[in-house]
């Protein structure tokens, strides 16, 4: 296992960082972030400066998502909304209303088309974002709704929360499919595997599940805090985690091993992402400062 402690460092200038959520452009050289205040921030990553500020939002922001195209940015908050924004002009094109509770996740589907929505009301939807219209309603989870994805078939979906299970769901009919009990807490974050045939979960620890018949496939043991993200490598055979034990952390999928260990933030990271060159990382923690990372042996 390679231990790193090492890596490029970026400060962005946050004032009030308690609490920040980050969300890193498909190329990575922008991110947007949210905090106690009520503005998303969109920012350069290499010089640290806020590029632009998106305002509406009434509550803390808690949830962001980046388009495909990176044209536009997703934002959920604790007012119960949550927003599209143009990221070019900073206009709020769409205010997606409904929930009851605030707006903890949220993501694009593959086409841009759709969104779909996770919320402390334990409830999923999946919204229109042409016309902000409510789509579908997912109903089962017994407690807050943590985060959720959209399947590029348009008919499934995939959601976690904080009642420790992993539910997928038809989206024409809203039933849901499949309930796995994933995590013994919270399931903080899913990704898809290329073919979505497996989705990966994180909480305290991180698994891979065949959605189809809710087997766990793999293992991934230690972390020692709460993980906030996890993603896939392109070629699917690392995957890549950041959590509040103030690592980012590089995986084998097959086998489980820990590949690296990336320390030196100096509190919890809340977001850890793979360069377009499959080699850096990038991550940030909640006092807003951004490392990039070689992940070469």
């Amino acid at each position: 296992m390679n231990q790193n402690t090492t890596g490029r460092t970026v400060q962005l200038e946050v004032k009030t960082p308690r609490d920040l959520t980050c969300a890193f452009s498909p190329d990575r050289t922008r991110a947007v972030t949210g905090v106690v205040g009520k503005s998303v921030r969109l920012w350069d990553i290499e010089t640290g400066h806020c590029l632009k500020q998106f305002e509406g939002h009434t509550q803390r922001i808690w949830g962001l998502a980046w388009s495909r195209d990176q044209q536009l940015v997703l934002s959920g908050a604790w007012d119960n909304t949550a927003r599209l924004w143009d990221v070019n002009t900073g206009e709020c094109l769409q205010v997606l209303e409904g929930h009851t509770g605030f707006v903890r996740a949220l993501e694009f589907s593959p086409d841009q088309r759709r969104a779909i929505t996770a919320s402390g009301d334990n409830d999923v939807r999946v919204w229109d974002l042409a016309t902000g219209e409510c789509l579908q309603i997912f109903k089962g989870h017994k407690d807050d709704a943590y985060c959720a994805l959209l399947a590029s078939d348009h008919r499934r979906a995939v959601s976690g929360s904080r009642d420790g299970t992993i539910r997928l769901w038809d989206i024409e009919s809203g039933n849901c499919l499949l309930v796995i009990d994933a995590h013994a807490t919270h399931v903080q974050h899913l990704a898809w595997s290329a073919d979505e045939r497996q989705v990966l979960s994180c909480s305290l620890r991180i698994r891979i599940w065949d959605i189809d018949t809710g087997h766990c496939l793999r293992k991934f043991d230690g972390h020692t805090d709460t993980i906030r993200t996890v993603e896939w490598s392109a070629d699917q055979k690392r995957i890549l985690s950041a959590s509040h034990d103030r690592t980012v952390r590089v995986w084998d999928a097959e086998t489980g091993r820990c590949l690296s260990v990336l320390g030196g933030h100096p509190t919890l990271v809340v977001s850890a992402a793979w360069h377009p060159d499959q080699r850096h990382v990038i991550s940030c923690d909640e006092d807003a400062q951004v490392r990039v990372w070689d992940t070469a042996p």
